[in-house]
């Protein structure tokens, strides 16, 4: 089976440094609509799918974020998602959110993912018609969120020595 990659980006009014703190360090990037289960520890969850004037449509799916790390002028966190329930219904997706500058006053988050079409070749051919734009769609308004998150919200000042 073909591995089906996803990738999107939104640009940010902030400067990569002034969001730097909170990619490389808490995460507070992603708490504004992340929630925790607590029995599930720190597992986190957050709601993906389509949206639309009236709503939106789409399921529930756990989050995994790996650590930070810096390649060249971008910030990369790991990240997996997956549907909580039906599981084997939904793709697991993996792949990277990365932070890179613009200029001195915007950067841009970009999601680079790929995923499995479930169900076998009838998975794959569904993909092909519909469920790839679903997946884009899906993509894009998580990245607007995680946007809207960082424009929100103060930035963080990194204590790491080196970083101001």
């Amino acid at each position: 089976m073909v591995r089906v990659f996803v990738q999107e980006s939104v640009e940010v009014s902030r400067a990569l440094e002034a969001v730097r703190g909170r990619f490389a360090g808490d995460g507070s990037w992603f708490s504004p609509f992340a929630t925790a289960a607590e029995e599930d520890g720190e597992a986190l969850y957050f709601r993906v799918g389509p949206t639309w004037a009236g709503g939106q449509a789409g399921r529930k799916v756990r989050v995994t974020l790996g650590a930070s790390y810096e390649r060249d002028d971008a910030i990369v966190v790991p990240i997996s998602w997956r549907s909580s329930t039906l599981s084997g219904l939904f793709p697991v997706l993996d792949g990277n959110l990365e932070v890179t500058p613009l200029d001195e006053h915007h950067c841009r988050v970009g999601l680079i993912a790929s995923y499995l079409p479930p169900l076998g070749e009838l998975g794959r051919q569904l993909d092909q018609v519909l469920l790839h734009r679903i997946a884009d769609s899906t993509a894009r308004a998580f990245l607007d969120r995680v946007a809207d998150s960082l424009e929100s919200n103060p930035p963080v000042k990194d204590l790491r020595p080196g970083w101001s």
